[in-house]
């Protein structure tokens, strides 16, 4: 995968909070902050899905709404599990 360089600041805060999460996956911070940003390009085009949807087929109902929160709650237990479990590198 080609890379591209980038020079970026943060708030001091956010720069502390980033380096620790990095840490504590055993990432380097460009690997983490690369992570991140794809993360937050999923669900951006998430978003951009479900608006495409309700365009179509109207809002979702309340019980619909229910099933989802439900799902991205245990969802979010599994990554919350997988967050905390260091990544293993394969040696080369």
């Amino acid at each position: 995968m080609a890379t591209k360089k980038l020079s970026i600041t943060l708030p001091a805060d956010l720069a502390e909070d980033v380096e620790r999460l990095a840490r504590e996956r055993g990432l380097a911070v460009s690997a983490w902050l690369t992570e991140a940003a794809q993360e937050a390009k999923r669900h951006h085009a998430a978003l951009a899905a479900i608006a495409d949807y309700q365009a179509e087929f109207g809002h979702f109902s309340e019980a619909e709404l229910a099933a989802a929160r439900a799902d991205l709650a245990s969802m979010d237990t599994v990554a919350a599990t997988r967050r905390r479990t260091p990544r293993r590198h394969a040696a080369a």
